[in-house]
């Protein structure tokens, strides 16, 4: 059970934790969660390059996954993520800030800034994402870290993302730690 757990869990776990535009959403009509974001920080480098790059990435599983990277204007990444009542999105600035928010399944899905760094050549930047939910008894939890790197090249951007992750499922006595996961995608996105 925990094998196939993690198996329908690793798809949305991977775009929550990357922003990916992987088209994972459920229709939902309230969303209680909250973004606990701080106001941007003003970039003082003069070269920001701010858009949308978009494509494809090749992870070392075998799939494929659309892609979608924004840059805002201050010259820092604009995480995407699907909440219970639709698409949100939140500009990560420092380390430290926290986004917790409910899933399109239910739950409570928490995103914490490790480090951030942004030039206007590379922006690298490390999450940590926890995930709960429970349901017939049995909790549910998630923890992943996930490794971001993007690199400009003309109007193109490089990315890898490194994801780990592991699911632990629990009912009064009996905790079912899952197995550890590592994947690594990449690829080019363009303009």
């Amino acid at each position: 059970m925990t094998q196939q757990k993690l198996r329908k869990l690793w798809p949305l776990l991977f775009c929550l934790a990357i922003g990916l535009s992987c088209n994972l959403s459920e229709r939902g009509s309230d969303d209680s969660g909250s973004s606990n974001s701080p106001p941007s920080r003003s970039s003082s480098n003069t070269d920001v390059v701010d858009g949308s790059w978009k494509g494809t990435v090749n992870c070392d599983d075998g799939n494929q996954l659309d892609a979608s990277y924004r840059i805002a204007a201050s010259g820092n990444p604009v995480y995407e993520y699907q909440s219970k009542s639709g698409p949100r999105e939140v500009e990560l600035t420092e380390s430290g800030q926290m986004v917790r928010f409910v899933p399109p399944g239910g739950g409570v899905t928490t995103i914490v800034v490790d480090s951030i760094s942004t030039s206007p050549e590379r922006i690298t930047y490390a999450l940590r994402i926890s995930d709960e939910s429970s349901g017939g008894g049995t909790l549910s939890q998630s923890a992943a870290t996930m490794e971001s790197e993007a690199n400009i090249d003309g109007s193109d951007l490089e990315v890898e993302f490194t994801v780990r992750s592991r699911n632990v499922l629990s009912q009064p006595g009996i905790v079912v730690p899952g197995d550890e996961s590592v994947v690594v995608c990449r690829g080019r996105l363009r303009k």
